[in-house]
């Protein structure tokens, strides 16, 4: 008895160890961007310059950012998102639960990388979409959502989630 004490004294910390060690080191990222192709969901809303759009202005490789003058994050990831734009990717703002005036102000203030921004000030495209809060980016292939980030975009996940993602989608073509 004395013995199985000492081994199950030796081996549980090592469990406990490996156990935290496994789910710590997931990459959230990835876990996140994995998931099926979906068709966008179908919308008319106006952007924050009072303009109607519809879903079928989605067509082509697009990215759609979730964003909002009052979230943080979107600040930080805002320099890689205008740098994307300068590198012609399209970008499509989609302004959450937020309103026209401030939304405006923050892109006087900060640059604008949108082709436009749909104004959604009570979040019922970002639920449809399965939105949990700002920021959030989705890479749409002809009106399809084929990858999606939760957080902050940046290099690192534009080169491993959604480059891939266009480069197959591209190729196929």
């Amino acid at each position: 008895m004395n013995q199985s004490l000492r081994i199950l004294i030796i081996l549980l910390p090592i469990f406990i160890l490996v156990f935290f060690t496994k789910i710590l080191l997931v990459d959230e990222d990835l876990k996140l961007s994995s998931f099926e192709a979906k068709n966008f969901p179908a919308f008319e809303l106006d952007d924050l310059n009072g303009r109607s759009v519809q879903s079928e202005s989605l067509n082509g490789i697009k990215l759609l950012n979730v964003w909002a003058s009052w979230c943080i994050t979107c600040l930080v990831e805002h320099p890689f998102l205008t740098k994307l734009s300068k590198n012609n990717v399209e970008i499509i703002g989609l302004n959450y639960k937020d309103s026209k005036s401030k939304a405006n102000s923050w892109l006087e203030k900060h640059g604008n990388p949108y082709l436009f921004s749909i104004y959604d000030p009570r979040g019922d495209l970002a639920f449809d979409l399965g939105v949990t809060g700002a920021p959030e980016t989705y890479l749409l292939i002809d009106s399809k959502v084929v990858g999606h980030i939760q957080g902050e975009m940046n290099q690192q996940k534009w080169e491993t989630i959604f480059m891939p993602l266009i480069q197959q989608a591209t190729q196929k073509k």
